[in-house]
């Protein structure tokens, strides 16, 4: 996930979160199953652009994390100890990547003795490489995190539910990790972790791994037995109880959001099941979902064994379960088998989006895929639109240097351009063929790390014996979408958009009665620019949106008031900017908001000095950007 203008049907994460425009056995609530260990992988490390990390010579195979929290000082400060193996015979030097943590020793685990360290001029985007010469296979950094680390949000107790005690989060993608763990910060290095956690009295921590059920001595401990890599790493402490939903499945939540989670997102066992019976057996022990404060920047995150969630999908009518759906599919297509790095993020994201509409297609039916499948494809034509169709920017296979942010690129293309490939190979050699070829491909790659040029290799027996008409490369390495991208049809997306355009011209108030949340993004998104304003008064009279608490809905709504000079929306518009921290959200509002006159650009700015310290530093420093003045040419 990672970054655009517009989410698609059912409100999809980024999985880093949102999309933007051009990140021992079970003991967690309820009995699981026990997680068999993983052998070790032979992905061959490359070296990513976006880490200072040197895993090509002594590459990190384990970490053992011990942090206490303080939510005074907003710091996590004590050891990460790392168990090293060399890749290169020759190599004397451990390199890992580091973003504004205060290193205070590197010892040698077997002799205890300090180390050298040295600690590199900080690079834009990449942070400080730390290297380290080890005398042997095992080296403990002591360390500080910086207060304004990136991916940690210290949310005051009023900005949380239940408005008891504060809460830490952290959000790893695309390369936050660094800014609280030493390590090296690559998609392509997957390691094992364990870790033990000291928090205040009255909150308790919970991670991406085994999540235990109780302190022991104070100390909360956790294993995470299978490899993952460093963006995957995840911490949250905060006033949280635990709901069991299935036997493999449950929620983290405070208190006064759990039994409404809980039954928002009863259905999860029933996508654990079509996953499996997909794309073969899920391979983590259990999957939970964390809700988080409103301040979480994306729709979800999809670390292992815990999906941090947003909390605007708990609409109460189960419409955007998708976004669940979404997450649950990283567990084949992401987590199991991962970019190597983010120039191929499609790797995860195109074939997620491809798998989430799969299980959403057996779980609600054809009629509700195709809706995501044409709501997708329109947020997609217009990214491109607006990119141009031959920016290099729009190709699935990027080269993106360290020069460029790995956020850069329209992720829609990453989303929608790499599950329409997906969806042609489906279409080409027929579903059964192609279902085959991909649940192959995810027992072959398990826990392993891969590029464009593997799936290219992997494809390449399906087209040797069923030319298609079109090429793969075009796809891969062609900017825009190639003209043979199947349709995306849906008849009820185009019979609210029919509705949209005739309420629009003076026809009448729709029969909304049966309408969940997804009909009415489709419906909103389709209403015209020019609608008049008597007609959106008459709209919101009748169904209340501009007071609505349904935040799907809000975010689509306010952009057509703010068009239409609405001012008396001002309050209701401010409430959502200041309570809502998920970028995707607040961005297109912000964006509505520059694009009218001074009134709301007075507000735009306004609110944001009132709202950003609430924001996680990736909604605060998007919103910041989009507001800083424009340098004239």
């Amino acid at each position: 996930m990672i970054r655009r203008a517009a989410l698609i049907a059912m409100a999809l994460v980024a999985c880093k979160g949102d999309r933007t425009p051009a990140k021992t056995p079970p003991t967690t609530g309820s009995a699981g199953s026990a997680v068999p260990p993983v052998t070790k992988p032979t992905t061959q490390v490359r070296r990513d652009p976006h880490s200072l990390s040197r895993p090509d010579q002594i590459v990190v195979e384990h970490l053992t994390l011990e942090l206490g929290v303080d939510f005074t000082t907003k710091v996590l400060s004590g050891t990460a100890t790392l168990t090293l193996a060399k890749r290169d015979p020759a190599a004397t030097e451990v390199v890992l990547d580091t973003d504004g943590l205060t290193i205070d020793t590197v010892t040698d685990c077997a002799t205890r003795q300090p180390m050298p360290f040295a600690l590199a001029p900080a690079v834009p985007r990449l942070g400080r490489a730390l290297t380290v010469t080890p005398a042997s296979d095992c080296i403990a950094i002591a360390y500080r995190t910086s207060p304004d680390a990136k991916a940690l949000l210290w949310v005051e107790a009023a900005g949380t539910a239940g408005k008891v005690q504060p809460m830490l989060f952290t959000q790893s993608q695309a390369i936050l990790a660094r800014t609280w763990i030493p390590l090296q910060d690559s998609p392509g290095v997957r390691f094992t972790y364990d870790a033990k956690i000291r928090v205040p009295a009255g909150v308790r921590p919970v991670m991406s791994a085994e999540n235990p059920t109780a302190a022991d001595g104070g100390v909360w401990q956790f294993r995470m037995q299978q490899r993952i890599p460093s963006y995957l790493m995840a911490l949250a402490v905060g006033d949280l109880t635990f709901k069991p939903i299935g036997k493999r499945t449950g929620i983290y939540a405070e208190p006064s959001v759990a039994a409404a989670a809980a039954s928002e997102f009863a259905e999860v066992e029933a996508m654990m099941e079509v996953g499996e019976k997909l794309y073969g057996p899920y391979r983590w022990g259990r999957y939970d979902i964390l809700v988080l404060p409103s301040s979480f920047p994306f729709g979800g995150m999809e670390n292992p064994r815990l999906t941090f969630l947003t909390p605007t999908v708990i609409t109460g009518d189960r419409a955007l379960v998708s976004l669940i759906a979404h997450e649950l599919a990283h567990s084949w297509s992401g987590n199991l088998v991962t970019n190597s790095t983010w120039n191929d993020l499609w790797l995860n994201e195109g074939f997620t989006t491809y798998v989430e509409r799969r299980i959403m297609e057996e779980l609600r039916g054809k009629d509700i895929s195709d809706m995501s499948w044409a709501m997708g494809r329109k947020d997609l034509e217009g990214v491109l639109a607006e990119a141009g169709r031959t920016n290099r920017d729009t190709r699935l296979a990027l080269d993106f240097g360290p020069e460029r942010d790995p956020d850069d690129a329209p992720s829609d293309v990453a989303y929608e351009k790499g599950a329409l490939l997906l969806r042609a190979m489906e279409l080409a050699f027929g579903r059964s063929t192609f279902d085959a070829f991909l649940k192959t491909r995810f027992d072959r790659l398990a826990f392993q790390s891969t590029d464009s040029r593997t799936f290219e290799a992997d494809a390449a027996p399906l087209f040797a014996a069923q030319d298609p008409g079109w090429k793969l490369a075009d796809w891969l390495y062609g900017p825009g979408l190639p003209t043979t991208a199947p349709p995306s049809p849906s008849t009820r997306v185009s019979a609210l958009a029919a509705q949209a355009v005739a309420y629009a011209k003076a026809g009448p108030l729709p029969d909304v009665s049966t309408w969940k949340t997804m009909d009415w993004m489709a419906f909103l998104d389709a209403i015209p620019e020019e609608i008049p304003r008597d007609r959106l008064l008459a709209l919101d009279a009748k169904h209340q949106l501009t007071r609505s608490t349904n935040r799907l809905i809000q975010m689509r709504w306010f952009p057509l008031v703010i068009r239409a000079d609405v001012r008396e929306a001002a309050p209701s518009i401010e409430e959502f900017l200041m309570h809502v921290g998920r970028r995707w959200l607040v961005r297109a509002v912000y964006e509505a908001l520059l694009g009218k006159n001074e009134f709301w650009r007075d507000l735009a700015a306004t609110t944001f000095e009132k709202a950003k310290a609430g924001y996680h530093p990736v909604t605060r420093d998007s919103i910041a950007e989009l507001l800083a003045p424009r340098k004239q040419p």
